[in-house]
């Protein structure tokens, strides 16, 4: 096992969007696999996820970190072994707060888990919400990955609600 001291945890360049889109993708496949009515990825997806964090990563209201791994070397992101994204949004105008953050992606590469890069991902995400006087972060996680759900337990989240989708269509209808 690699030294999880020698993990950098910084904001994201550029150069670093490809491959945390690429990271991303993984996500979205793996909740594609879990329910394909709900988590469809549509062409170019990546494409457009690129594409909308190059026009975020400059934007307060956004968190883009990367955690790298300066002895993993794959091409073409040589050392980039995770990775967050969360933003700034508007709460609906019933509540005593009028924002929240949420994480929109987080993933870490498999030879890399249970070290706890996705925690300390968490609490730097935790660490900016607080910055900007905020009072939560919040994140969804799948039913089907119980694993996920531990380890942002361990973190510190808890079980608020449980998200239900009444299908409107069939498994495989098109739109």
């Amino acid at each position: 096992m690699e030294n999880s001291n020698l993990i950098v945890y910084s904001a994201a360049t550029l150069d670093d969007l490809p491959a945390v889109v690429r990271l991303c993708m993984l996500v979205e496949e793996q909740h594609e696999n879990y329910w394909r009515l709900r988590w469809e990825r549509r062409p170019g997806l990546s494409e457009g996820y690129l594409r909308w964090l190059t026009h975020r990563i400059g934007d307060p209201r956004m968190f883009i970190h990367v955690a790298k791994d300066p002895t993993f070397s794959t091409l073409p992101a040589p050392s980039i072994v995770g990775m967050i994204v969360a933003s700034i949004n508007d709460e609906i105008p019933i509540y005593t707060y009028s924002e929240y953050a949420l994480v929109q992606d987080m993933a870490v590469i498999a030879s890399h888990r249970r070290r706890g890069i996705g925690q300390q991902l968490l609490k730097n995400a935790a660490a900016w919400a607080r910055g900007h006087n905020l009072t939560q972060l919040r994140l969804l996680v799948a039913d089907k990955n119980p694993d996920a759900q531990a380890a942002f337990l361990k973190t510190g989240f808890v079980p608020t609600y449980h998200e239900m989708v009444l299908p409107l269509k069939e498994e495989g209808d098109t739109p």
